[in-house]
């Protein structure tokens, strides 16, 4: 079934007793705890480019955005899990900090990204492997990542991160762009995996992605890099997750293909 965008209403921002976690396309996620808004490698701001509106990556979009920068109620922070151009928006970036002056958070090439659309300092987080930080009632908990694609200007470990939200309502892992390392493996307890379905170089993909949720036993898969971007099959952001149904097959977990926008509601605790 086609991917229908579903619009973001109001009301979303608005405290609840659960958590909620929407897909925004790509790789961008969105996450409401109890009241804390939490923004994830989100691209969600257009650009004019040759008298046609694309997004400000560049690339013109098969459906919709859910939300708009411009648009977005309530933000507490903005992490971003490296500065690739389907990552780190910086349209996206220089609209929150001017609306609604969140928390800025990723390793040191996003930070210098941030820096450079000068963003107060006392608001931007750098942040490194293993460290530990709140925002509102959630704790992020630094994964490591390497992501190191491009063979003249490789990322190195510490250029790239994930992040492990440790929500009241269950726990949330987005690893973001990166090969399985070793200390992924240890990781446990998660609830929600956003799970990498791009069949491209240094990514998790669907192999190393099965892994992960495998080993992390989280019970909800969320597919991402897949139907968002106008570009031909294949690669970074035209996968076909259904190629990924084999690896998990004996996993006692669900694999999501949600709509751009649809909230995946739940609460460990009720």
């Amino acid at each position: 079934m086609a991917l229908q965008t579903q619009p973001i209403p109001p009301q979303f921002f608005v405290q609840h007793d659960d958590t909620a976690v929407v897909w925004l396309g790509n790789a961008g996620a969105l996450i409401q705890s109890r009241g804390t808004v939490v923004l994830i490698d989100p691209l969600i701001a257009m650009i004019e480019r040759n008298g046609r509106e694309v997004l400000e990556s560049g690339h013109r979009l098969k459906r919709p955005l859910p939300i708009t920068a411009g648009t977005i109620p309530r933000v507490d922070a903005m992490l971003c899990t490296h500065t690739d151009i389907d990552h780190f928006g910086a349209q996206t970036a220089a609209i929150l900090d001017q609306r609604l002056k969140p928390l800025f958070a990723g390793p040191p090439p996003v930070c210098a990204r941030l820096n450079e659309l000068n963003i107060p300092p006392e608001r931007i987080r750098m942040v490194h492997e293993e460290n530990q930080f709140a925002i509102g009632c959630i704790t992020v908990t630094v994964t490591p990542a390497l992501h190191d694609w491009n063979p003249e200007h490789p990322f190195r470990r510490e250029d790239c991160c994930g992040f492990l939200l440790e929500t009241p309502g269950g726990t949330i892992w987005h690893p973001g762009d990166t090969r399985l390392l070793d200390e992924h493996l240890a990781i446990q307890g998660v609830d929600v995996l956003f799970f990498d379905v791009a069949d491209a170089r240094a990514h998790l993909g669907p192999a190393g992605s099965a892994q992960l949720a495998a080993s992390c036993g989280a019970g909800d898969l969320i597919a991402y890099h897949y139907g968002t971007l106008d570009v031909a099959p294949g690669g970074p952001f035209g996968s076909d997750p259904d190629r990924c149904l084999p690896l998990i097959a004996d996993l006692d977990a669900r694999f999501l293909r949600l709509n751009p926008g649809e909230p995946l509601r739940f609460n460990r605790l009720g």
